[in-house]
Order: structure tokens, then sequence, then C-alpha cells
């Protein structure tokens, strides 16, 4: 998995219930055609991450089809985990 690019976005909780920030990476991935993640029109990865007291959690993750944002079911292995967890931490906001 290759991340290509990607975006960041504070998500703001306007009922005031959730407590710290949160944080929504879209990034854009290539992948091999053997890989079953790949889709031929394209894939793309959505990750949450709270902020709390200085400390970063990924809430939650989900690839999806590019062109229709269709989610796959599917879980990604250790590398492709470590891979984006490594982008987003390198590209998080400045707080």
């Amino acid at each position: 998995m290759n991340i290509v690019n990607g975006k960041v976005e504070e998500l703001v909780d306007p009922t005031g219930i959730i407590e710290g920030q949160r944080f929504e990476f879209l990034l854009t991935v290539k992948l091999d055609e053997e890989d079953e993640l790949y889709n031929e029109n394209g894939t793309g990865l959505r990750i949450l991450y709270s902020v709390k007291d200085d400390q970063r959690k990924m809430l939650t993750y989900q690839f999806y089809e590019l062109a229709t944002e269709i989610p796959f079911d599917v879980e990604w292995d250790e590398e492709e985990q470590a891979a984006a967890e490594q982008y987003c931490l390198a590209h998080f906001p400045e707080m």
C-alpha cells in the first residue's frame, strides 16, 4: 500500500458531548492489482483520531471506493496499519 495523498480535518462536536478533539484523515492509496483492497475506481482510506490530553488514539478506519465512497468490509494487515499511522502522525495538525 502506497499513500498517494491525503487531507486532514478537525471534526467539531456542536453538542459538546465528546471530550477532546476528533480528526478525520482521508487518504488516497495505491495498491497492487493482486491486493484484495484494489479497486479499479480507486481506493480511499478514512481514519478517525481522538486527541485528549495530548494523547492521540486511532478510533476507526474504513477503506472505500473513491468514485462512489462505498465502504469495503475488510481488515488491514499490520504493514498497512503501520504505514497509515505513520502518515497520519507525520501530517497531524499543530495543536
